[in-house]
């Protein structure tokens, strides 16, 4: 089944962006109303459809907005338990500075399909790749990725070395698992994704940590297209990230604008600033914004938060950057596995005590099964 629509509609000036929720149906309202409004218009063509992914009957809600020039072309990448309708201020910011935008769902969020929140780092690396496919080449490319986005963009890249843009944007960025959940969650994590990684958990998110601005709260929870339910495969991927992005950092080397709120309690800023310290971009940047929460995108720091992403951009277009595509992509994340001398002492017991195993009771052979894999993963450095 396909789906697609084009339409028009109008752009303002860029005080446009400066309220951190003001949508366009609204807006053109006013200016109809406001016979003294000042604003600079601009016609942008709005495509929106489902493109077919490289894995048979799973299709991706995609946007396309083109304004009258093209300077350059950006790809949004939105993070989890949201969906690309959450990006509109940023969307109509690129838009003023001449910049072809790019939105989807990724698979499992908001009008895609696919099961809610149950994809693998290697269908979502699959399904970039299908974006990437929709773009045009001779223009330059940025990517702007949020949070759990940003994970999978870095991830990418770090898997395709070879792969060149213009620039990468990180907002949020998350790279670890907030150490509230300690190490023997993880463990316990690993353990149940081999056994039910469909189980789905409720994250219990606490929307208040997105914004200051409580209309943007209130939004969010009446949309249903926003879910806090997790798959245990979900997040296994997100311990995934972890081992390898970070103790990988230092072979990236695309130019980058890393952009954290010091208050975000989602994911810390100091995992940013870690990343930032060990790449090797020759182009990097990062901004700490004091008093940013998670989506400072929908909050009182999008003006200044606009206003360095657009002269970076401008910045980066002007450099000669070469860029870079793939024929094949490598997906999937590579997480090496080391073996202590205690890890391999367990092993070896294990199999010696097998065959004494049999006299025992299920519920205790099952016990003992698992206490020593415990111990297996204690003792697997992570």
């Amino acid at each position: 089944m396909s789906f697609q629509t084009t339409e028009e509609r109008l752009m303002d000036s860029p005080k446009r962006t400066e309220s951190t929720d003001i949508h366009s149906d609204s807006q053109k309202v006013k200016k109809e109303l406001n016979s003294f409004f000042l604003g600079v218009q601009q016609t942008s063509k709005v495509t929106r459809k489902y493109i077919d992914t490289k894995t048979h009957g799973i299709q991706l809600y995609y946007q396309e907005f083109t304004p009258q020039f093209i300077d350059a072309q950006v790809i949004i990448v939105h993070g989890f338990g949201e969906h690309s309708g959450n990006y509109n201020q940023l969307t109509d910011s690129f838009l003023l500075n001449n910049f072809k935008v790019h939105l989807y769902d990724q698979r499992g969020f908001g009008f895609s399909g696919g099961i809610r929140s149950k994809s693998t780092i290697e269908e979502m690396h699959m399904d970039l790749e299908t974006i990437l496919d929709q773009v045009d080449k001779s223009i330059p490319l940025f990517i702007f990725s949020h949070a759990l986005g940003a994970a999978i963009v870095i991830s990418f890249c770090l898997m395709n070395p070879q792969f060149e843009i213009q620039g990468l944007i990180c907002s949020s960025a998350q790279f670890r698992v907030p150490p509230r959940y300690g190490r023997i969650k993880m463990i316990t994590l690993q353990m149940m994704a081999k056994v039910c990684p469909d189980l789905q958990l409720n994250t219990y998110h606490n929307l208040s940590f997105a914004s200051k601005n409580n209309h943007h709260i209130r939004k969010l929870a009446i949309d249903p297209l926003i879910s806090p339910f997790m798959s245990i495969q979900f997040a296994l991927n997100v311990l995934q990230f972890q081992q390898y992005i970070l103790p990988n950092a230092s072979q990236f080397k695309i130019p980058i604008l890393i952009l954290h709120g010091k208050q975000d309690k989602i994911s810390s800023h100091l995992d940013s600033v870690d990343f930032y310290m060990q790449i090797q971009s020759q182009e990097k940047t990062m901004k700490i914004f004091e008093q940013g929460f998670h989506e400072m995108h929908n909050d009182s720091e999008w003006p200044k938060m606009k206003t360095v992403i657009s002269q970076w951009c401008q910045k980066m277009i002007n450099k000669d950057i070469k860029m870079n595509y793939l024929k094949e992509y490598n997906r999937g994340v590579i997480v090496q596995q080391y073996r202590s001398k205690i890890r391999l002492l367990i092993s070896i017991l294990l199999i010696v005590i097998r065959r004494k195993l049999s006299c025992l009771k299920a519920s205790t052979k099952i016990s003992l099964i698992i206490f020593m894999e415990l111990l297996l993963r204690l003792f697997t450095p992570q």
